[in-house]
């Protein structure tokens, strides 16, 4: 599969893991933590119909996100942290993966002006995120 221009720059500048959020059932008691022990900061963005998305930032850059763990798509998980690989084509990848013993924990969805996802477990049991950007 060919790379567009984001992809490689992606890749180039060390970014093929993308994005990680924290997922907790109180997300106002991990903001606390992270803020006073680790000095993060905090942002918030407007996703309309999904609610508020939470951030931790350093020098008001975000670095993280945040998800409720009583909600979907986090829902009924134990607190983790969760890690957004960068891939060239979502589907793709998802449909070989499937092909080689993973399994499906969310399905792939576009997140308008975010870009595309799906979470897969390997098949040793370790989720992770499949994303490619907007």
């Amino acid at each position: 599969m060919s790379l567009t221009p984001q992809d490689e720059s992606a890749l180039a500048q060390g970014r093929a893991f993308q994005w990680h959020e924290l997922c907790v059932p109180d997300l106002d008691a991990a903001i606390k933590f992270y803020c006073e022990a680790l000095g993060f900061g905090t942002a918030e963005m407007d996703m309309g119909p999904a609610g508020i998305y939470r951030m931790l930032t350093r020098e008001g850059r975000p670095i993280c996100g945040l998800q409720s763990t009583l909600v979907p798509p986090a829902e009924g998980q134990p607190p983790h942290w969760a890690t957004y690989l960068w891939v060239d084509d979502v589907d793709a990848r998802l449909e070989k993966s499937l092909a080689l013993g993973a399994k499906l924990v969310v399905p792939a969805t576009d997140v308008p002006t975010v870009g595309r996802m799906a979470m897969i477990q390997d098949p040793q049991g370790a989720n992770i995120w499949l994303f490619k950007g907007a």
